[in-house]
């Protein structure tokens, strides 16, 4: 097992945080189930986010264990390296990773909570719209100056609390040091379906990160979203068109006799 604490939490939450492990499914109130499960919980008077990632395929712990960092520790590692260059993420408390078999199986990343906040999906239908796009475009061009790509950058991944303070979550996908401008701003095509809502993003970041043209600019980012959707919609479809597939066959399959004769 892998334990790494956050020097500034060893004191108050270490204990509870070595003992996440067994407790696994009694971390708290469940906030989120899905392909991971998101808790929340209160230790010692502190507020905390528990993400429980689920084990990985076997080519996947093979690879965590062996040739890359498994999701909680970059989660952490992230959050570290993203505080450090003044960009919001909520404060990293530990990861911890346990081991089967000598790979690796489950793995958890532990944060400090954000009271009130909720993430940022459809925007524009809120009343403080304005506020909340000029948050989202000033994160990005944060992330942008200092040669970040969160390659899940999406409204969901956007916390915003009563205050209009803003954090990055969902990090563990990220690269630093980045350097194309080009894939930097792809960030703009899945931030919203909505593309009035793209156009004034752009907007507000072509005005805070001093882009001449900010109308030319702004087109461009449009129809680079555009693109993305459309593609995004005929995979979308062809995935349903497959699935509804998989089910007839099976369905034909389970109104077969051992002996091969049709059920009528």
């Amino acid at each position: 097992m892998r334990i790494v604490i956050n020097p500034k939490y060893e004191g108050s939450l270490g204990e509870y945080v070595r003992s996440i492990p067994d407790r696994h499914e009694q971390l708290g109130q469940v906030v989120y189930k899905g392909r991971n499960t998101l808790f929340h919980t209160a230790v010692n008077g502190t507020d905390l986010s528990i993400k429980s990632f689920k084990v990985p395929a076997i080519y996947n712990r093979v690879a965590y264990t062996f040739f890359r960092k498994g999701k909680a520790r970059r989660s952490y590692e992230h959050a570290m390296e993203l505080l450090q260059l003044g960009i919001p993420s909520p404060e990293p408390v530990a990861y911890i990773e346990t081991f089967r078999n000598g790979l690796l199986h489950r793995s958890y990343y532990v944060c400090l909570m954000i009271p009130g906040a909720c993430d940022v999906r459809r925007w524009e239908e809120r009343p403080d719209s304005d506020i909340i796009a000029d948050g989202v475009a000033r994160i990005m061009a944060q992330l942008h100056a200092a040669g970040v790509l969160h390659l899940d950058f999406t409204p969901g991944n956007i916390l915003c609390d009563s205050a209009h303070r803003f954090f990055l979550i969902d990090i563990n996908r990220m690269k630093f040091n980045e350097t194309s401008r080009k894939r930097l701003l792809e960030n703009f095509d899945k931030i919203n379906e909505n593309f009035d809502a793209v156009r004034q993003l752009a907007l507000r970041y072509a005005v805070m990160t001093g882009i001449a043209d900010a109308e030319q600019f702004a087109d461009e980012r449009v129809a680079a979203a555009q693109r993305w959707w459309k593609h995004r919609h005929r995979y979308n479809y062809r995935k349903y068109r497959l699935r509804l597939l998989k089910e007839r066959l099976s369905s034909l399959f389970r109104r077969t006799t051992p002996s091969g004769h049709t059920i009528k």
